[in-house]
């Protein structure tokens, strides 16, 4: 499955001015009950790179045409949000963005990204997997790092109820860069990407943002800012010397 082409902006925003957001666009934001009712889920994802780290150096130099590749899933050890494994190849071109991505169960999902000649039931998705494989097995992605968070997804609505665009807030956000097995609602991370009081804020659409929450956003000093959790992982991975051995 493809995603279309959209816009992707990023902001670290603390808790005092996320709850003042919530409450100034009360009636514009509806929780994505996708997750659970409150628009709350776990995110776990099992990132790759290769060797000399492509990923990370191209999102750091700003590269306009790059491609990360991921295994992502959803879901509560519980079953009350049910798990959902993806594989998804995510490639920006300058501002805009477009997530390629198959479906498949965890251990055939990190197979896959292991190497493995994995097959889905779906005859449209081999394009996809075909990419994949070729990333793997040429350019030597590989399985690299583990971040989980927990994500609250609104859709930001216009008066009439009908969606405009896509605002998730993730927090928790830690990583390991051992242990490239991840679980449903993993929770073996040690480096914190962010602080316990922030988290990253996502606005997300195909058109434009409303002039309402752009002006409101302005007039609050939050600008959006290139942030990629991966990187920031590699960031702190580079001061704790300790855990490269």
């Amino acid at each position: 499955m493809e995603i279309a082409a959209r816009f992707e902006h990023k902001f670290l925003i603390d808790d005092a001015r996320r709850a003042e957001l919530l409450a100034r666009f009360a009636d514009r934001l509806r929780p994505d009950t996708a997750g659970s009712t409150d628009g709350r889920y776990p995110v776990v994802s099992l990132y790759c790179d290769t060797p000399d780290r492509r990923c990370h150096w191209e999102a750091w130099r700003g590269v306009p045409s790059r491609r990360k590749l991921r295994v992502r899933i959803y879901g509560t050890r519980d079953g009350i949000i049910p798990a959902a494994t993806f594989v998804e190849v995510k490639h920006r071109d300058g501002r805009a963005g477009a997530k390629r991505r198959v479906r498949l169960p965890l251990a055939d999902a990190c197979a896959l990204v292991g190497g493995a000649d994995v097959t889905s039931p779906d005859p449209a998705d081999e394009r996809i997997l075909a990419e994949i494989r070729r990333m793997v097995a040429e350019d030597g992605y590989a399985p690299a790092c583990v971040i989980r968070y927990d994500r609250c997804a609104y859709r930001f609505c216009d008066a009439h109820g009908t969606e405009q665009l896509r605002v998730t807030f993730d927090q928790g956000i830690v990583a390991r860069f051992d242990r490239l097995r991840p679980v449903v609602d993993d929770e073996g991370g040690d480096l914190r990407v962010v602080p316990r009081d922030a988290a990253i804020m996502e606005v997300k659409g195909s058109t434009s943002v409303p002039y309402e929450l752009a002006a409101y956003l302005g007039a609050a000093g939050l600008h959006p800012r290139p942030f990629s959790k991966y990187s920031a992982s590699i960031g702190l991975l580079a001061e704790t010397p300790a855990r490269l051995s």
